[in-house]
């Protein structure tokens, strides 16, 4: 109940609207009950014997206001038919109209909350499911609450208020075939009772395939460069028949059931309209009761009993694709957020800070360390750089700093506050990111420069563009900065779309800017001018790198080389070349040192006095 009750909660703002539905349902409910009498009337009372003064009170309203003749009669009573079934139409479509408008605002909540929480949710979470999945939760399984509504309110309220007036109307003619009208209750609350559970696990497992069908899409519409440059066509089309065939066996299944269910109903409802017949027949027989009353009951049950029974035992069957959707919902809505604010978190106020790692340790899974009890200080306005070969955690450290992922162990602090009683806003207000993988929205060029800062005006726009490299080609564009940008940045190359990462970063007011890989996509040149940048934003940002190219980061104040989670040498380039340890061996292949550094520990020297930083022909790809 708690469940039901949870999933009626997200249309509580409309209970207005849902009252007024109640109110158009008990009309509609009575127009309906009252279309069976004029046939009662006709056979009774026009072409019968049965005196209309002895009947219930709508014989005598009729007859009332009746004409005399008996044409006249017949005609009042068609047009109170008609008069009837019209009113009932029309109230049922406003309550159709209001239902519906009140189920797609349920909806609309509950995709919000579902939306929010997946914003919420860790890294992990995401890098655990599969994007189709989520997807599919917000696209369809949101539906689950709006069937859940039509159930409790169309279903169980209209049938109940339906079944009892008819029940009361029954029992006033006879309480005999009342109660044979009746008898087949037990039979289809046992039948739906049995099917309930099996329909719903049916159709769980039906919404989990289809969500699997959806998740191969997703990824095959994503990869066609690869699949095409592979040649993988053909494979990709044997993975996506086998998804496409799994759902349509699953729900085969599934609906191989509601046939099976729908047989036992039909049948139960056969036997009740038989006894229904036999025993009506042999009471109007008998004189007990007259052919009108028996044509109400036909009516009613055939008709009107037939219908609320129907729904109210096929209830659990019609709502069975509602509850999977509405579980699968929820089972998101109540994971616990891993990062988020404590309940006394701290505000922070946005501004150049010391950032200290104390002995920070993580793992993606117990037992398996990525990081090792890293420490070190960045002073505000510094420049620091993590290297090491591809896999020892610098990436996953950088991801610890805007929270992506709290350590398993110590600490990260700000200014000696630790992150984890910080608001996450606040935290994520000192940091601007530069991924490896530049990620563009399909807008222009300008709104994704000024992502981080919607309020920047076009002058910062370009400045920021400018600093990065980005605005020579920005403005070869057609439209320049009102360019659109497509799916995915595909109408861009690596280096352009690194650049516009790199400017949306810059144009950001957070102290603390981090790039991993800034320069992987970039030529000499566009490398130098980030590299120039760099050097400019020194003592006006904190700057934290990762690169393999060495010499990105070698004007760095300070140098950390990790190795197995650990930072295992720590300087600058000048100390850590003299040292002739990690970083020594990694600069050796990527630059133009001698085999013996001279005494001082300065790096080799080319013969204008400069630093000879040329990377090694074939050797970029060391981490």
């Amino acid at each position: 109940m708690r469940f039901y009750l949870r999933a009626l909660r997200y249309f509580r703002p409309d209970l207005g609207k849902i009252s007024a539905s109640v109110a158009l349902i008990a009309v509609m409910t009575g127009a309906g009950l009252l279309q069976a009498y004029p046939l009662a009337i006709l056979v009774d009372s026009i072409f019968g014997t049965v005196d209309w003064r002895q009947k219930d009170w709508i014989y005598k309203v009729f007859f009332h206001w009746a004409p005399g003749s008996v044409m006249g009669r017949v005609i009042a009573l068609a047009v109170v038919t008609l008069a009837l079934r019209i009113l009932q139409e029309l109230l049922s479509m406003a309550m159709t109209l209001l239902n519906i408008r009140i189920g797609y605002a349920g909806v609309m909540r509950v995709r919000c909350d579902l939306f929010r929480k997946l914003q919420e949710l860790s890294l992990a979470y995401h890098k655990s499911q599969p994007q189709g999945d989520a997807i599919y939760r917000l696209s369809y399984d949101t539906y689950g609450v709006q069937i859940i509504l039509n159930v409790a309110v169309q279903t169980i309220l209209v049938s109940s208020v339906t079944l009892l007036f008819m029940s009361w109307i029954m029992l006033s003619k006879s309480w005999q075939l009342t109660l044979i009208a009746l008898s087949v209750t037990p039979l289809l609350l046992w039948t739906t009772r049995i099917y309930g559970k099996v329909l719903e696990k049916k159709s769980v497992e039906a919404k989990e395939v289809e969500s699997e069908l959806t998740t191969s899409i997703q990824r095959s519409v994503a990869t066609i460069g690869l699949v095409q440059a592979f040649g993988r066509e053909a494979d990709e089309y044997r993975r996506f028949h086998d998804a496409a065939h799994n759902s349509v066996r699953a729900y085969l299944r599934l609906h191989g059931q509601e046939v099976l269910y729908w047989l036992f109903v039909g049948s139960i409802f056969g036997l009740g309209t038989a006894l229904l017949f036999g025993y009506g027949g042999y009471q109007v027989h008998r004189g007990v009761i007259s052919l009108g009353d028996l044509t109400i009951f036909l009516t009613y049950f055939l008709g009107q009993l037939y219908g609320p029974l129907n729904k109210l035992s096929t209830a659990g069957a019609s709502v069975a694709g509602g509850l999977a959707g509405t579980r699968r919902v929820f089972e998101v809505l109540d994971r616990d957020a891993i990062i988020q604010d404590a309940p006394d978190a701290m505000d922070l106020p946005r501004k150049p800070r010391k950032l200290t790692l104390d002995d920070v340790s993580f793992a993606y899974k117990e037992g398996q360390p990525v990081l090792c009890e890293v420490s070190c200080d960045i002073e505000p306005g510094s420049m620091v750089a993590f290297v090491g070969e591809s896999g020892v955690g610098k990436t996953t450290l950088l991801n610890l700093l805007p929270r992506f992922y709290d350590p398993v162990s110590g600490a990260l602090r700000l200014d000696g506050h630790d992150l984890r009683r910080v608001k996450v806003r606040d935290v994520r207000r000192h940091i601007a990111l530069v991924l490896q993988e530049s990620v563009l929205l399909p807008t222009t060029v300008r709104e994704n420069i000024a992502y981080g800062r919607p309020d920047a005006t076009d002058a910062q726009i370009r400045r920021a563009a400018e600093i990065a490299g980005a605005n020579g080609f920005i403005m070869k564009m057609d439209k320049g900065y009102d360019e659109l940008v497509s799916e995915a940045g595909q109408n861009l190359s690596g280096g352009q779309k690194q650049r516009i990462s790199i400017a949306r970063a810059l144009l950001t007011e957070s102290p603390i800017i981090v790039m991993d890989e800034p320069t992987s996509a970039l030529d000499p040149q566009h490398e130098a001018m980030i590299i120039d940048t760099l050097k400019r934003l020194r003592g006006l940002r904190t700057v934290i790198l990762v690169s393999h190219r060495l010499s990105t980061v070698a004007d760095s104040d300070r140098i950390f080389v990790m190795r197995d989670g650990r930072i295992i040498e720590r300087g600058t380039h000048d100390e850590l070349v003299a040292a002739r340890g990690d970083y020594y061996r990694m600069a050796k292949h990527q630059m133009k040192l001698p085999d013996d550094p001279p005494a001082d520990g300065g790096g080799a020297a080319a013969a204008d006095g400069t630093m000879n930083m040329e990377p090694h022909e074939g050797m970029e790809g060391l981490s």
